[in-house]
């Protein structure tokens, strides 16, 4: 018996199978440690296992994707490697979501502005291009790799924009409350999604006011997406001891915009920006030790409970800091497009339609029609590059900008139709096939090779510390060398708590070091082993040990040592460059 399948449902099950491998390989192999923001999101997902309602509510750390994760390991072994596999899982499964909506956006957009190509949706051209375009922008600028929100993010602005046109089409309360939620679940997920669903909000208001309907779903939207918003602000506020919207807007604000110093143990000043309720303590005068294991029990507090530590700090507004904030952001938008070739097809989409006045003239015409689809896609852009911009950020307005590119041929009467779909398609095409070549070579490398996370050093260092006779939950000092203080892969596979270190202090990012894209890690950080083993006394090293020991550390961590004789009592952690020493006793 022969089956015969719809029109393109081959092509649409093929398209998912490709989608699928490509994402659980990137995921199995696009990483091989977690990294500051990962890990405190990670924090926040054991606060949920925990039922810690604190450190859920982190006014800094939003809880919805920690709280996947904490799902996703409660079903894994209790092992560091059962939980990054289970976190693979989830942002695959993230991923495929990611997808579905990307498709459902399409289709919406179809059915509200041009009912009568529906049936396009199932076309293979349709499904091939939109799995380049998906590639391109969600795979290399999302991976499944990361350990962040960032993924679930670009998801729930598909998913609004999707629901939002299909509100427009279908104009029932339902839909309304759909909009509604998943507005309101974005909330939870990130912080960024609070100015984006007022953005998807204030689009609904403007099509209400212009075509004089749609009231009472507008009204339902507000409702739904209120409740949620409202709870979530009163449990960060509860935990924060005082009402706030969030402490990661106005946080990145003042240190990307107002040149604030940061990211750790920021004990005041300059001037203008006042000083810290609470700063970490300085363990001894003079010298870069600081102390902060009494108030939390993540895995390096100065960064996984951020807001509290800069409580007190006074963002203002400057014209001129705000110009030169917008430079960087300029700056950074190059990179992006040097070094991602599905953006720079994009780009080189819209330049495509000033070739001939007749495709200009058709993508004047719709972009002015669709304007609830690009209200909130430049808004949020607009929002991002006023502070900051980041390729991880841009992910759902690629694609948005690369179904605009595509509508045009959507009107069977343009000229030379097929020139400009062939040539599009050769676009998207190239650039999805650019990512995968030189963005995630490196990736496809390590799969090719079966080397993974195990390799790496920072793995390396906690297989040896727990080998060491150090236990989770263990709180140790660490000094650092000069690699990012943020960068505690090693403490949080070991489950360890870091609560004093020698080094971390905060700094301004200038332009190079704002972004992912120089040829080296580039690092402002001074390499704070050289200065305690080459620059110290003894007596001042002395100093800083019995600090440490005198805060409770079990031990010690250095995670470097210079070519010179350690103190006596330091051992070298095997396969490693880092070493231990540990306190016969820990003074309380």
């Amino acid at each position: 018996m022969t089956i015969k399948w719809p029109p393109g449902s081959v092509h649409l099950a093929i398209s998912w199978i490709i989608i699928g491998i490509l994402g659980m390989v990137e995921g199995l192999y696009g990483r091989t440690q977690y990294y500051g923001d990962w890990i405190s999101y990670l924090n926040v997902s054991w606060a949920v296992s925990n039922v810690d309602w604190r450190e859920i509510f982190n006014p800094f750390w939003n809880p919805g994707y920690p709280a996947l994760v904490a799902v996703g390991r409660a079903l894994a072994a209790p092992t560091p490697e059962g939980e990054w596999y289970a976190i693979t899982v989830v942002n695959w499964l993230i991923y495929l979501v990611a997808y579905a909506a990307w498709r459902s956006l399409i289709k919406n957009a179809l059915a509200l502005y041009w009912p009568q190509s529906l049936a396009l949706i199932r076309h293979p051209f349709t499904i091939w291009i939109g799995v380049c375009v998906f590639l391109g922008a969600c795979l290399a600028l999302n991976p499944v790799s990361a350990a962040c929100p960032d993924l679930l993010v670009t998801t729930g602005f598909l998913l609004a924009s999707a629901q939002l046109l299909s509100l427009i089409r279908r104009r029932d309360v339902l839909a309304a409350i759909l909009l509604g939620l998943i507005l309101g679940i974005g909330v939870w997920v990130k912080g960024v999604f609070t100015p984006f669903s007022c953005l998807f909000i204030l689009t609904l208001f403007i099509y209400c006011c212009a075509r004089g309907s749609l009231w009472r779903p507008f009204g339902a939207v507000v409702g739904t997406f209120g409740v949620f918003f409202a709870i979530y602000i009163a449990g960060i506020s509860w935990s924060n001891g005082g009402l706030t919207l969030g402490a990661s807007g106005a946080l990145n604000f003042a240190w990307h915009v107002n040149e604030l110093p940061h990211f750790t143990n920021w004990q005041g000043g300059p001037e203008q920006f006042g000083r810290p309720i609470h700063p970490t303590s300085q363990l001894v005068a003079g010298l870069p030790a600081f102390g902060f294991g009494t108030t939390f029990r993540t895995t390096y507090p100065p960064y996984n409970d951020i807001a509290y530590w800069y409580q007190g700090v006074r963002p203002f507004f400057n014209l001129k800091l705000q110009v030169i904030a917008l430079g960087r952001s300029l700056w950074s938008l190059q990179q992006i497009l040097r070094q991602h070739p599905a953006v720079l097809a994009v780009a080189a989409a819209f330049l495509l339609h000033l070739a001939r006045r007749s495709w200009r003239a058709s993508l004047v015409k719709i972009v002015i029609r669709i304007w609830p689809l690009l209200l909130p896609t430049v808004g949020g852009f607009g929002t991002y590059f006023l502070v900051h911009v980041e390729d991880r950020y841009l992910s759902a307005f690629v694609m948005i900008m690369a179904l605009l590119s595509l509508a045009p041929l959507v009107e069977a009467t343009l000229p030379s139709r097929r020139v400009l779909a062939i040539a599009l398609a050769v676009i998207y095409s190239a650039g999805a096939l650019g990512e995968l070549v030189f963005a995630d070579a490196s990736t496809l490398k390590t799969a090719f090779r079966h080397t993974d996370f195990h390799d790496d050093p920072q793995w390396r260092i906690a297989t040896a510390l727990t080998a060491s006779g150090l236990r989770p939950g263990d709180q140790v000092a660490v000094i650092r060398d000069s690699i990012h203080a943020v960068k505690v892969t090693w403490a949080y596979v070991s489950r360890l708590r870091i609560i004093d270190e020698f080094g971390g202090l905060p700094y301004r990012i200038e332009p190079t070091d704002r972004t992912r894209f120089d040829p080296v890690d580039a690092n402002p950080f001074p390499d704070y082993g050289e200065i305690f083993w080459t620059q110290l006394t003894p007596q001042q090293r002395d100093q800083v040990m019995k600090a440490f020991s005198q805060s409770g550390a079990r031990a010690v961590v250095s995670l470097s040592m210079p070519k010179s004789r350690p103190d006596p009592g330091w051992v070298p952690l095997k396969g490693t460059s880092a070493w231990i020493y540990t306190f016969s006793s820990v003074t309380k």
